[in-house]
């Protein structure tokens, strides 16, 4: 169990460095990640069905921390194709993307705890 456990933290660790690495690389996707990311899990079964809508539903709000969280879940609890890989890999790669335009003081207040 932690030896697979450990080989899914890997393959996503992989996913995500790909993901960094070579933002600009290969076709660009004309569809918005979401739809993507839709498509392609849409034969996974309904637990998963529901952190994609999660996902994508954090990420039209701009939480772009919580839809990678979920997907993080998603892709560490069942092994993943290459077409939700690719959908997994927009998802990263237009995140970074929408964060990126964010401007730094803005940001910043979405990274720290709010005091009550």
């Amino acid at each position: 169990m932690k030896t697979n456990l450990k080989l899914t933290s890997w393959r996503f660790a992989g996913v995500i460095l790909v993901a960094l690495a070579v933002p600009g690389c290969g076709k660009k996707s004309d569809r918005p990640a979401t739809e993507q990311l839709q498509q392609s899990f849409e034969k996974a079964d309904a637990t998963v069905k529901q952190e994609i809508v999660q996902a994508n539903t954090a990420f039209q709000a701009g939480d772009y921390t919580r839809a990678l969280t979920v997907m993080d879940r998603v892709v560490q609890t069942q092994p993943i194709d290459a077409a939700q890989k690719q959908a997994v890999d927009a998802l990263i790669i237009q995140a970074r993307k929408a964060r990126s335009r964010i401007p730094s003081s803005i940001r910043r207040n979405f990274t720290k705890p709010r005091r009550l």
